[in-house]
């Protein structure tokens, strides 16, 4: 997080991984005279000014040399790693479609933001009242994932729920209550501070439709899935995760395939929706633990497990977050650089979808957010076949979904007196510009 974010915010927030951007600034403009504080700048501290500009460019081209020896040495790693478990030399791209095999390249995949975005976001974002710049990241996310969630469900909501992975501040879990009238089961590991929690700022009638489950999404089944179905009426559930961490991702779909494969059972589990994050804490999470060995073992009915892999896994995942300080400021991450982070991580999703496709069907990977809300935009989505045209939606209409949008929004203004309050209280942040920490 960038300014003076503290943790909470972070949590808050639902997110951890994502690069900070910034636009550059110039103190002179093309062939005119260099000026400081608005005042021309005398010859000797224009001749200061052209040494430290030299300096500047010498150590930028230090840097950029040193990503690409990073990058080479990385590369010729992989190669060897490859080759060992192959058992001959073959060429680092062959050596991956072999062994992971054929992926989707990212800049190829579709973009998938959801309908009428323009009119959408407009009827959305008069739900909450939140941070405008933190409004302007998250909420084209949240639409787009809750008209996937509607997509799932054919537009029919009745005895429907939404089972929510790392639901965090529960602000789309929320906008999914109340909005949509779905019944909600955030599972958290670790939840905000009960002020953070937007389900707590709803009304009684409305706050009974969002239910936190305090646990790992590993140790979350079907017996308690099915203990709170049928407590609340559910026959269909959808599952959704908006960026979890690593092997976050792939618990997440281990959790679904059993749910999945219970069948009659327990309550229908009709397609996931997951928008992956952060590659490269699979090589070092949150608790500074490795969870590629994990991965490896959660894939192995598609990937041929050894030492060698496990380590090509590794430096896969090391060498993805190429991808998320290419947004950083001040970054000097080369655009072959960027293509490999993106390779490697279109290698890694494609074990993902391969497991998803054999649990469900028929399995998609989009792109579900514009790139200046987030950098971490891939979406992974599953269902029985045929899937549903609407989850791949971008622009074009869809009418029903507008109009329930309008009709949560406004029924849960009314209630209120205005939008929902998910201002975060005791926190402030100089990224998203506001301080509610007094």
């Amino acid at each position: 997080m960038g300014g003076v974010c503290s943790q909470g915010l972070a949590s808050w927030c639902g997110w951890a991984g994502e690069a900070r951007t910034a636009p550059l600034s110039a103190s002179t403009e093309p062939n005119g005279p260099q000026t400081r504080h608005g005042q021309e700048l005398s010859k000797r501290q224009q001749k200061k000014q052209v040494l430290r500009d030299a300096r500047q460019e010498r150590k930028g081209m230090k840097k950029q040399q040193k990503q690409v020896d990073s990058m080479s040495s990385a590369l010729t790693s992989l190669n060897d790693l490859l080759a060992e478990h192959l058992g001959r030399p073959v060429s680092t791209t062959e050596a991956l479609v072999e062994v992971f095999g054929t992926s989707c390249q990212y800049r190829t995949l579709p973009l998938a933001h959801g309908p009428c975005p323009a009119e959408g976001l407009a009827l959305l974002g008069g739900a909450l009242l939140r941070p405008e710049k933190y409004n302007a990241k998250f909420l084209p996310q949240e639409y787009s994932l809750l008209h996937k969630l509607w997509s799932v469900f054919r537009g029919n909501l009745s005895n429907a729920g939404v089972l929510d992975i790392g639901a965090g501040n529960a602000n789309c879990a929320v906008l999914a209550a109340a909005v949509l009238g779905l019944m909600v089961i955030c599972v958290e590991r670790e939840s905000p501070r009960v002020e953070l929690r937007a389900e707590e700022l709803l009304p009684e009638s409305l706050k009974q439709r969002v239910i936190r489950v305090e646990s790992d999404i590993a140790d979350f089944d079907l017996s308690a899935l099915t203990s709170l179905a049928q407590k609340h009426h559910l026959q269909r559930f959808a599952l959704v995760a908006k960026h979890p961490c690593g092997i976050g991702v792939d618990r997440s779909i281990d959790c679904a395939l059993k749910l999945r494969a219970s069948g009659s059972s327990g309550p229908e589990l009709l397609g996931v929706v997951i928008a992956t994050c952060c590659t490269n804490k699979l090589s070092l999470d949150d608790f500074r633990a490795s969870r590629v060995q994990e991965f490896c073992d959660l894939n192995s009915s598609q990937l041929e497990v050894s030492v060698a892999v496990v380590k090509a896994v590794e430096l896969m995942s090391r060498c993805s977050a190429w991808r998320s300080a290419s947004g950083s400021l001040g970054n000097a991450i080369g655009e072959e650089q960027l293509r490999w982070a993106e390779a490697f991580e279109d290698n890694l999703q494609n074990l993902r979808l391969s497991r998803l496709r054999c649990g469900f069907g028929a399995v998609e990977e989009v792109r579900f957010a514009p790139s200046h809300c987030t950098l971490q935009d891939r979406c992974l989505l599953a269902t029985a076949p045929p899937m549903p045209r609407g989850v791949l939606a971008h622009g074009g209409e869809d009418a029903a979904f507008l109009a329930q949008l309008a009709l949560g929004v406004e029924q849960l203004r009314a209630k209120l007196g205005g939008p929902l309050d998910c201002r975060p209280k005791g926190l402030k942040s100089a990224k998203y510009d506001f301080d509610y920490s007094q």
